[in-house]
């Protein structure tokens, strides 16, 4: 007997028929995908760092990560601009961001810790358990900012805990500070490579958290400002320039360290609250608190 097919298979098994998606915002897809595009070429130079034993492949690593940061800064600020906000976009630009600053980040913890040796119990056991907490806190903190986050422009000004980017940026930042030539010279790199997993830790457990952090780029980008902010931003490009790899690990090692910083002094200076003065009691109150003895 032939099987009859069902025009509207959607009401035959009690489930709506998922909405195909006919339109795309294109300018703003092609910058989310740039972010994806860096964090994929990411991975692929950290696996030869590993195979090949060459450092120069991690360093490469770090600075696609970096990149990433600023296409990861545009898109949003396009689409708001430009009044093409979707869904779509927002669940592009969290999966691209988990790929380039869950994934790579923690695999680059994984292969430039494993590149520099090391009782065996931290590299066999201890180093994979950070790269993949450190992943699955991103996943956690992109999950959780997509569910939130409105297109309104008042929810971009500020975040509930480390921004993915920012933590990515410590770690990317600690790895090209390590192999920065001065500071080999001066002997502070093996401290630093020696603090990266410490470092991924930390962020991960900040990615997940309530602390509150600034929107940087919202700030700078929205409004006017005065002309003094043109000069100070013109000197950080001047020292990101000279220094490069020790100006990137600071700037994002200090952005992360204000966060908790900033929680605890508004937790120290919080006033105790004051209890409420007591009413005088009423007459018919008194008269019957009096009947009662």
């Amino acid at each position: 007997m032939e099987r009859l097919s069902s025009p509207e298979p959607g009401r035959r098994w009690g489930f709506r028929r998922p909405r195909r998606l006919r339109t795309i915002a294109l300018l703003p897809t092609l910058i989310t995908l740039g972010n994806g595009v860096c964090g994929v070429m990411a991975i692929f130079k950290i696996g030869l760092g590993m195979t090949e034993h060459n450092e120069n492949h991690f360093r490469a690593a770090g600075w696609l990560i970096l990149g990433a940061m600023v296409f990861d800064a545009l898109d949003g600020f396009v689409a708001r601009m430009t009044r093409t906000t979707s869904n779509f976009g927002a669940m592009l630009d969290s999966l691209c961001d988990l790929v380039t600053f869950g994934v790579a980040p923690g695999f680059l913890v994984f292969g430039v810790t494993r590149a520099a040796g090391g009782p065996e119990l931290v590299r066999e056991h201890v180093i994979p358990a950070v790269g993949v907490l450190y992943a699955m806190c991103a996943l956690i903190r992109l999950a959780r900012f997509t569910v939130e986050t409105t297109p309104d422009e008042s929810s971009h000004r500020e975040f509930a805990g480390l921004p993915s980017p920012a933590a990515a940026g410590i770690v990317a930042g600690a790895v090209l500070a390590s192999l920065y030539p001065p500071f080999r010279e001066l002997g502070v790199a093996p401290a630093i490579s020696g603090a990266i997993p410490g470092l991924a830790l930390a962020t991960a457990i900040l990615m997940v958290s309530r602390v509150k952090y600034a929107h940087v780029i919202n700030k700078l980008l929205r409004g006017k400002h005065r002309f003094v902010t043109l000069v100070e931003i013109a000197l950080a490009v001047t020292l990101a320039v000279i220094f490069r790899e020790a100006a990137f690990f600071l700037a994002f090692f200090v952005y992360g360290v204000t966060g908790p910083l900033l929680w605890l002094k508004r937790r120290v200076s919080r006033k105790p609250g004051t209890a409420p003065a007591a009413s005088p009691p009423s007459p018919a109150t008194a008269k019957n608190d009096k009947n009662l003895f």
